[in-house]
């Protein structure tokens, strides 16, 4: 708990606190959000810190426009995968995604985007703040590159969410799970 609050002071707060190794953490109480204190955040530590293998502190991301889901699985015949999709709490309930086969170009990623119910979101919908898509992309195209690099090894890559913040202001993920396989040879 004690690093926990020495790291939130050194990101700035406020800060977003996440017990490790657990999934859907936010059905569980695993995810404190928006601590603006160290106190609050000594608190949520003692809370989280039963329920998981740590905890995770990160700075809040502001200017967030819209969250995505960015999915990866190892097809038998086709190899690694690529899942797009709205993210976030509204997944399951959405269910608004399209597949990609790696390797997938820029192009092949904003058309994705486009193809999803949630673009217009992403390009300022009745007013709200344009999201920065090209950072966006510039983040698939880098985490897509990154599971070709490892494709032996990667079982299987769920992003979610992916905050896509207002123009100039980037893309961030903000929970990854990894599930590694057996290596294979050839």
């Amino acid at each position: 708990a004690v690093e926990a609050v020495i790291s939130s002071m050194a990101l700035g707060f406020p800060v977003a606190l996440k017990a490790l190794g657990v999934t859907h953490k936010s059905e569980v109480g695993a995810v404190r959000l928006n601590l603006k204190d160290a106190e609050s955040v000594s608190n949520a530590a003692h809370d989280l810190l039963p329920l998981g293998t740590g905890l995770y502190v990160e700075r809040m991301v502001r200017d967030g426009v819209a969250e995505l889901i960015v999915g990866f699985t190892r097809d038998p015949m086709f190899g690694a995968v690529m899942t797009l999709g709205t993210g976030g709490l509204l997944v399951e309930l959405l269910r608004d995604s399209v597949t990609l086969m790696l390797p997938a170009t820029r192009d092949d990623i904003e058309a994705a985007l486009r193809g999803l119910r949630l673009y217009p979101l992403l390009e300022g919908y009745r007013g709200r703040p344009k999201a920065d898509v090209a950072a966006a992309i510039d983040a698939i195209a880098g985490i897509a590159a990154f599971v070709q690099k490892n494709e032996g090894e990667i079982e299987e890559l769920d992003i979610n969410p992916l905050i896509v913040c207002a123009e100039g202001k980037g893309a961030w993920i903000a929970d990854a799970l990894l599930v590694l396989g057996e290596k294979k040879n050839g």
